[in-house]
C-alpha cells in the first residue's frame, strides 16, 4: 500500500497528512434497535417499543418497531462478511476497536467515514415522527460509540427526509459534533431534486456538509422507497444489479430542477452507485437540455459541468472490464481525477480491498482518488 500511493499524485497538504481515506465503512448495532435505549426519553422508548416491557416479552416476539430493510430479495449467504466479526462473537461490524484493527490498520487507512448500516432504510419507515426519532437516538449512539472510539472515524449524521422541517433541525443538532462530515439521506419515492427536499439542502449547505445517498435495501420493495424501472425483479441478483437505476433517477433530477443553482456550495456523494452509467446520463442530458432549455430555464450550464462541480462518485462497486484501458476511458468521461473517492464498503460481502481496487485505476489519478477528493468533498471537519 505505501509504494502504491506514494508512485503518484501531486505533493499537496493532504498527501503529507493522509495516506488513505475509505467514503463508505458501515457500523453495526452490537444489540440492534435496543442499542438504542440509553439515547431515547422514556417517552420515545416507549413509542418505538424499546422500554422495559420489550424485556418482558418472549422470544421471538417483535414488539419494538424496526427500519425496512430487503426481506424479499434475500441473498442466501448474508451481505456481512463472517471473517468481520469480533472476537467477542459480535455481529460483523459491531465492534469499533476490532474494525480499527482489521480494517484501518491493515490498509493503512487515516480517515473511515462511516454510513450506518441499520438506517439505510429510514426513507422508507411511513411514519415522519417515528423515522425522526431513530434518526436522532442514532446519530447519539453513532457520536457515543463509535466516534468516541478511534480518532480515525468521522461519520454521516441520518435524517428522516420525510419531514424535512425536522430534517433540518436534526442537521443543525448533530452538526455541531465537528467529527460529523456529511449528512445521510435515506432514499425515498420523491426524487431528490423536489422542492420537499429543499429545507435539507439549505441546512446541510450552512454547517458545509455534503449530501450522502447510499442504497437503501428497499428499493422497489417498499410503496415508499425508491421504484425500480420495468417492474419487478425476481432474484436478488436482478435487484442488486438495478440499484444504479435510482442513482441515474436522482441526478437527473438534482440537475434538471436546479438544486445546485440553488444551492452553489452543495455537494452530494453518491455511494455504491457505480460509474458505467455516467456518460449515457451527461451526453443525454446535455444534448436535451439544449434543446430543451424553455422548459428548464434555470439550468443555465451544461449539466455535465454540474455534475463534476457538484456530484462525487465511490469506487465501490468499480468496474472490472477485461480490457482495463476501457475503466480508464470511464475515468477519464467522469472527470475521476475530480470526482471520484476510494470506498471499502466495509464488511458487506462485496468488500474492495483497497490494495487491489486502487491498483486498476489510472496511475496519474490513484492519488486523488485515495484522498485528496475526499479531503476536498469533506473540508475542516474530515
Amino acid at each position: 500500500m505505501t509504494e502504491l500511493l506514494a508512485e503518484v499524485g501531486p505533493d499537496t497538504e493532504s498527501h503529507h497528512r493522509y495516506r488513505l481515506v475509505d467514503c463508505d465503512v458501515h457500523p453495526i448495532m452490537r444489540g440492534g434497535m435496543a442499542d438504542l435505549r440509553p439515547h431515547l426519553s422514556s417517552a420515545g422508548r416507549r413509542r418505538l417499543g424499546l422500554d422495559e416491557r420489550r424485556d418482558l416479552t418472549t422470544t421471538g416476539h417483535r414488539e419494538a418497531v424496526s427500519v425496512p430493510r430487503n426481506m424479499l430479495y434475500v441473498n442466501q449467504a448474508g451481505v456481512l462478511r463472517d471473517d468481520a466479526r469480533a472476537p467477542d462473537g459480535s455481529a460483523p461490524g459491531a465492534d469499533p476497536a476490532f474494525t480499527a484493527q482489521q480494517l484501518l490498520d491493515a490498509n493503512g487507512i487515516d480517515r473511515a467515514v462511516l454510513i450506518g448500516g441499520e438506517v439505510l432504510g429510514l426513507g422508507a419507515m411511513p411514519d415522519p415522527d417515528a423515522a425522526a426519532l431513530i434518526a436522532a437516538a442514532y446519530n447519539d449512539w453513532l457520536a457515543a460509540t463509535w466516534l468516541e472510539a478511534d480518532e480515525r472515524y468521522r461519520a454521516n449524521l441520518v435524517v428522516g427526509a420525510q419531514d424535512p422541517s425536522a430534517a433540518a433541525a436534526e442537521i443543525r443538532r448533530s452538526g455541531q459534533n465537528p467529527r460529523f462530515v456529511a449528512v445521510l439521506l435515506p432514499l425515498t419515492n420523491i426524487l431528490m431534486g423536489q422542492r420537499h427536499y429543499y429545507p435539507i439542502y439549505e441546512a446541510a449547505a450552512e454547517l458545509g456538509l455534503p449530501i450522502t445517498v447510499h442504497p437503501n435495501s428497499g428499493e422497489g420493495i417498499f410503496r415508499t422507497s425508491p421504484p425500480l424501472a420495468g417492474g419487478t425483479p425476481t432474484y436478488y441478483v436482478e435487484w442488486h444489479t438495478g440499484l444504479s437505476q435510482v442513482f441515474q433517477a436522482n441526478v437527473i433530477s438534482l440537475v434538471c430542477h436546479g438544486v445546485f443553482e440553488r444551492f452553489p456550495e452543495l455537494k452530494v456523494v453518491l455511494t455504491e452507485g457505480g460509474l458505467g452509467w455516467i456518460p449515457d446520463v451527461i451526453w443525454r442530458l446535455d444534448k436535451n437540455v439544449r434543446g430543451l432549455r424553455d422548459e428548464v430555464p434555470w439550468v443555465k450550464r451544461l449539466p455535465s459541468e454540474y455534475i463534476a462541480d457538484h456530484v462525487r462518485f465511490t469506487t465501490q462497486p468499480l468496474p472490472e472490464p477485461r480490457r482495463r484501458h476501457h475503466l480508464h476511458v470511464l475515468c477519464e468521461i467522469a472527470q475521476a481525477e475530480r470526482t471520484l473517492m476510494f470506498s471499502s464498503d466495509y464488511p458487506h460481502w462485496d468488500f474492495d480491498d483497497p490494495r487491489h481496487a486502487l491498483t486498476a485505476l489510472p496511475a496519474e489519478i490513484r492519488q486523488r482518488v485515495s484522498v485528496d477528493n475526499a479531503v476536498e468533498t469533506y473540508g475542516d471537519r474530515l
